[in-house]
């Protein structure tokens, strides 16, 4: 497993932070509609005759990490128009999380938004400490029934902390709850690959850094031919994805692993996760 060192991840980390902080309202823009991937999740949630999701009783208890512009939450709450919801939203970026819908309906859904720099915490090793100050500690005790990180594993740099990601996503599910991820594989489609070398050609220089500096599949991405403007990602190949899968173990039994979402419908991997 080829890690990236750790100046250069916390490097990566502050440079994707700055750049949804400037971008925020120009990226928020681009992301509203859902995502096909979403629909086929769900189907493990609502499809699950012993765990009537979309009825009356308790709220579902959601946690989003990565949550953006929250339109998962407008998601779930269009998917489940009957279900009480609990809605958990992490992110670094509250002037992103400020973009959101006013399409969530608040009588139903009751959302609480909790600041964390999910990458940094990784990198220092105390997530878990992270998501407890801020407000989620008595939640992460009882777990959630479904948690969801969307378009958010690509941005932490590092294989090794991708895996403790996971694990502690799953750590966040309820007994019998979903976790489920979705990983970016961009470098599958010829087109979105060559602008993604070129970008890293320009971004390496431009900052100052040598191609070994990033690990295999790593990335730096331009943003609508803005100059100076870069943000780290990672694409995820199949021998990482089983790795990844094979990181939670005995913990979680693995539901589903699927390609869906872009023109092809393989822009994004799946993973689908029942907590043990």
């Amino acid at each position: 497993m080829d890690d990236m060192a750790d100046d250069v991840a916390r490097r990566m980390s502050r440079l994707n932070s700055e750049f949804y902080r400037l971008q925020a309202s120009s990226f928020s823009a681009t992301r509203h509609n859902r995502w096909p991937g979403w629909d086929r999740c769900l189907s493990h949630l609502v499809g699950d005759r012993a765990a009537p999701w979309d009825a009356g009783g308790a709220s579902l208890r959601v946690l989003d990490l990565a949550a953006g512009n929250l339109r998962f939450a407008t998601f779930l709450a269009r998917a489940l128009p009957r279900r009480r919801i609990d809605y958990h939203a992490v992110d670094n970026c509250e002037d992103l999380m400020a973009t959101a819908p006013d399409a969530v309906p608040s009588g139903r859904v009751a959302v609480a938004t909790h600041k964390v720099d999910v990458v940094e915490a990784l990198l220092d090793g105390d997530l878990p400490t992270r998501l407890a100050t801020a407000g989620l500690g008595p939640e992460l005790g009882r777990g959630f029934d479904l948690v969801v990180s969307f378009g958010f594993l690509h941005h932490v740099p590092g294989e090794a902390a991708r895996q403790r990601l996971l694990q502690g996503l799953v750590a966040a599910t309820h007994p019998g709850g979903l976790c489920c991820v979705s990983l970016w594989r961009f470098m599958s489609e010829p087109g979105l690959a060559e602008r993604a070398r070129a970008t890293t050609a320009q971004a390496l220089d431009a900052l100052g850094l040598d191609a070994q500096d990033l690990g295999p599949g790593d990335y730096l991405l331009g943003w609508q031919r803005l100059p100076g403007v870069w943000r780290y990602c990672h694409s995820f190949g199949d021998a990482e994805v089983e790795r990844l899968a094979g990181a939670v173990g005995d913990s979680a039994r693995l539901l589903g692993n699927f390609s869906s979402d872009g023109r092809t419908s393989s822009l994004n991997r799946y993973l689908v996760f029942r907590r043990s």
